[in-house]
């Protein structure tokens, strides 16, 4: 009888772990996208062109809502063991969308600097999506702070005499 439980529990074990398990192709597609991504952030850091900034800046943050919006692992569990089991931690060993974050902060500051203020309140005001999280409170702050500097608008003041 023992025995026959040890089998089933081995057999139990065994599909459990080719259900779970990821393939390496599957593995060497999530580095590849990966490198890529930090590819992307190192140039935005490196570059001084704004263009090139504000394309990285928008690889980036659909990279980071892309990985929002994906389906989480799903393994299927009877009702009462699927409470027991907490999600996966997230594949990258970086958070992409503070990589899109700083690289949209550097090149909204690049677009102040060359005077087009229009594409820096754009690129700022996607940093301002990551506010209620309070991870990327330094970003919004920064955020926050440059997009008053340019929606400053200054009261005017007459004198009316009779």
């Amino acid at each position: 009888m023992k025995t026959l439980r040890f089998i089933l529990m081995s057999i139990v074990v065994s599909v459990a772990g080719i259900l779970t398990g990821q393939s390496v192709e599957a593995a060497s597609i999530d580095n590849g996208s990966f490198m890529s991504l930090w590819g992307t952030y190192s140039r935005c850091q490196a570059t001084t062109d704004l263009d090139q900034m504000r394309e990285n800046a928008l690889t980036l943050t659909n990279a980071a809502n892309r990985s929002l919006h994906e389906e989480t692992f799903v393994l299927p569990l009877p009702g009462k063991l699927e409470k027991l089991v907490s999600t996966p931690a997230a594949r990258f060993a970086v958070d992409v969308k503070a990589m899109a974050a700083a690289c949209s902060l550097r090149a909204g500051s690049a677009a102040v600097e060359a005077g087009k203020l229009a594409i820096a309140k754009d690129l700022l005001r996607t940093v301002l999506s990551y506010q209620p999280q309070s991870e990327y409170a330094y970003y919004a702050i920064q955020a926050k702070a440059l997009l008053s500097e340019l929606e400053t608008n200054p009261i005017e003041v007459t004198l009316n005499l009779p």
